[in-house]
């Protein structure tokens, strides 16, 4: 372990020194172009001046020219003294004219100014609106917005936000356009330093083809792309192909029925649920069981009946005491429309500890078609709190969940490559695989091929997914192109009689 800590901390320590002394290339880089600017500039003068040298040799006659050169100005200052007495009588009114001419003149600039100032004004109010809106703080926002909304000027509004961030980021854009263009043509080390910087304030669609131009067939005579890798851009465009494409093979899973099946047909324990659907007001009075809606996403309308009397709402983390309330908050969740469809499940009840019958614990696992990339440990009782886990079983931090962290008890690798094998199953380059943690081991949940609010997580983890989800994708192509055939998973489609899609 010493060691570990030794050879890391001398490669932090590499790190920094060639920081150091990219910092310091850029900066002689800099000076160098200077001089050398300067250079041309007073060789550009040198021999601006030897030639008008060689031109006055060349006329030597110019030298004995001197007493006709001085006759032909003694007659024009002559001329102008003669003209100027001829013009003494109009003197005065040509001074008054001049006056009037100086003071329209002076009013004209004073207007001129006026206009400059109002322009400057407008510009800066227009400029502020993006700066007003970084000052503010999440709840001044969303006060902001509910306010307009309820004046109804929503649309105009946001249109008008639009049209200023356009402007606002074609600059910026433009600016870092510009900067890669300047070191198109540096050593090799000062413009990958200048481009890697440059990637950190674009976006994917914003990033010239200059940052990714080759001259040659070498990976090292280009940047890395890594750090424009998203996740969240990766999801959305998967989306948007799936408007395109009515058969994705991750959603067929979503279904909970074609998922069973396919969980079957891989022999993995799951609890047994309800064969058939009810509405709200027919959901069965029986204990130890838990109540889902068919669709739905992030605990929303889940409800644990422990007895009739101590009924748990997830999404609210609150206790219900009777199951009036229970059947009351189920119609609130239809009506703020926490649940699209008044279509409900049972399923059994999993404890972690049977003895104190204490909710089964969740744990998602982020999988990219036979690799783990991240894990979610939820604690659902007393209240909600979560625990983020690397692959390799160390706790790190996500930017989600941020206020209800807890330190979990992780996963094994046993049920880490649990999770990968059946992610390889899925032909899809992503899906979360949900389990529920029991006394007995990990019990099958569900599938969720588009987490809820997965625009959520820190760049640093955006970027990290991302890169697992492009990876995802090339060994998904690998094995198709090989010929690997998917049997388990096309036989539980036909077997949910889906096969047709």
């Amino acid at each position: 372990m010493k060691n570990n800590d030794s050879v890391h901390h001398q490669l932090q320590t590499e790190y920094k020194r060639e920081e150091k002394l990219l910092l310091t290339l850029l900066e002689r880089g800099s000076e160098l172009e200077k001089v050398t600017n300067e250079k041309k500039s007073n060789e550009k003068e040198r021999n601006r001046l030897k030639r008008r040298y060689m031109s006055l040799r060349k006329y030597r006659l110019w030298a004995f020219t001197w007493v006709e050169r001085k006759l032909f100005s003694f007659i024009r200052t002559s001329k102008e003294r003669f003209q100027s007495f001829v013009l003494k009588t109009d003197h005065k009114a040509l001074l008054e004219q001049n006056k009037q001419l100086s003071e329209k003149q002076a009013r004209l600039e004073k207007e001129l100014e006026i206009a400059h100032q109002q322009l400057r004004n407008e510009i800066k109010q227009a400029g502020s609106q993006i700066v007003d809106w970084q000052e503010l703080n999440e709840g001044q926002l969303h006060h902001s917005l509910q306010m307009i909304k309820e004046d109804g000027d929503m649309l105009g509004y946001l249109q008008d936000l639009i049209k200023k961030r356009t402007i606002h980021d074609n600059n910026y854009r433009s600016a870092l356009k510009y900067a890669a263009i300047l070191y198109s043509n540096d050593k090799k080390a000062a413009k990958h330093k200048i481009y890697q910087t440059l990637l950190e304030g674009l976006k994917i669609e914003e990033i010239p083809e200059i940052l990714i131009r080759s001259r040659s067939d070498q990976k090292e005579d280009t940047i890395s792309l890594k750090p424009i890798a998203s996740f969240s851009a990766s999801l959305t465009m998967q989306a948007r192909i799936r408007q395109l494409e009515s058969f994705k093979p991750e959603w067929e899973v979503d279904d909970k029925a074609t998922a069973y099946t396919f969980i079957d047909e891989l022999g993995i324990r799951r609890p047994w649920v309800s064969e058939e659907e009810f509405s709200f007001t027919q959901v069965p009075e029986k204990e130890g069981i838990v109540i889902k809606p068919v669709i739905g996403a992030g605990s929303r309308g889940v409800y644990i009946i422990f007895d009739m009397n101590r009924i748990q709402d997830v999404k609210r983390s609150r206790i219900l005491s009777s199951w009036d309330d229970f059947k009351a908050s189920m119609q609130e969740d239809l009506n703020r429309g926490l649940v699209s469809d008044d279509q409900w499940v049972a399923e059994e009840l999993l404890y972690e500890n049977n003895e104190n019958q204490t909710p089964a614990r969740d744990i998602k696992f982020y999988c990219f078609y036979g690799k783990v990339g991240l894990i979610l440990e939820i604690r659902r009782f007393p209240e909600v709190a979560y625990c983020w886990w690397t692959p390799d079983g160390e706790r790190v931090r996500t930017g989600k969940y941020e206020g209800k962290l807890f330190e979990g008890d992780g996963v094994s690798q046993d049920q880490a490559e649990l999770a990968a094998f059946i992610s390889s199953e899925i032909p899809a380059p992503f899906m979360r695989i949900d389990f529920l943690k029991t006394e007995e081991g990990l019990v099958f949940g569900e599938f969720a091929p588009k987490p809820g609010n997965y625009d959520e997580f820190d760049r640093h983890t955006d970027c990290a997914l991302g890169n697992e989800f492009l990876e995802a994708q090339g060994r998904l192509l690998t094995d198709l192109l090989k010929g690997k055939t998917f049997d388990h998973f096309k036989t539980s489609l036909k077997s949910a009689g889906r096969s047709n899609r």
